[in-house]
């Protein structure tokens, strides 16, 4: 039987809680190196899946960094900070965020890589002037997720791939709802909407040059800190 998204959130508060406790404990300290995920699952009867998805919540959290091929490791904050934004986690229902941000992640990376294999002047054209409507939005001061939201629907078509465009369409809802929220919360901090426009200038900006691989780079890194500012 699948797990309910109710009963796998759950999960990861466990598993976040275990580590929670082993940081008041004393037993990681600032810098110090988690438990291995194999470890954790063992020790507390989960799938490696969900270890891996709590350090997902962990690291756009700002709590942990994770090292390929070292580990995942606490950040060097004081113990309060640290143990003050895993508690944020517990009060709020960020984890849908959080999964919505790994699917764009999944799927828009790919898609800004292939605009810029494939764009023509004509696709080019229509996300600048996608972009330029984002930025007059944001400079006004106002909400923007509309412009955002076509933005990123922009690219993706540019893509040209059917398949791609339609799973986008397809959960269009929901990243819209998921801009709203992330981008209400970012209206609250001052600088944060020139630091998102800018963002999306460096993803155009590496379509329009033709550049692939940077901009599925520029893609991943720009929904990477969407996920951390919300949480």
């Amino acid at each position: 039987m699948n797990e309910s998204p109710k009963k796998k959130k759950r999960l990861y508060h466990e598993i976040v809680e275990h580590i929670k406790e082993e940081i008041e404990r004393g037993e990681i300290l600032p810098g110090g190196k988690l438990p291995s995920e194999r470890g954790l699952a063992t020790t507390l009867s989960v799938s490696r899946t969900s270890v891996k998805e709590a350090f997902s919540v962990l690291e756009s959290s700002g709590v942990v960094e994770i090292k390929q091929g070292s580990g995942v490791f606490l950040l060097k904050n004081s113990t309060d900070e640290l143990l003050a934004k895993i508690t944020m986690i517990f009060q709020s229902n960020s984890i849908d965020i959080v999964e919505l941000m790994e699917l764009r992640q999944a799927i828009e990376g790919d898609a800004a890589y292939y605009a810029a294999m494939r764009g023509d002047e004509t696709t080019i054209e229509s996300i600048r002037k996608a972009y330029e409507r984002l930025e007059r939005a944001v400079k006004g001061k106002s909400l923007a997720a509309d412009e955002d939201f076509q933005f990123h629907m922009t690219i993706a078509k540019a893509g040209r791939n059917s398949l791609l465009y339609k799973v986008m369409d397809m959960v269009s809802g929901e990243l819209l709802a998921g801009l709203e929220e992330s981008r209400a919360k970012t209206l609250k901090v001052p600088g944060e909407s020139k630091k998102i426009l800018d963002e999306h200038f460096r993803i155009y900006e590496a379509i329009r040059d033709g550049s692939p691989q940077t901009a599925r780079e520029a893609m991943h890194n720009h929904l990477q800190k969407v996920k951390q500012r919300y949480l």
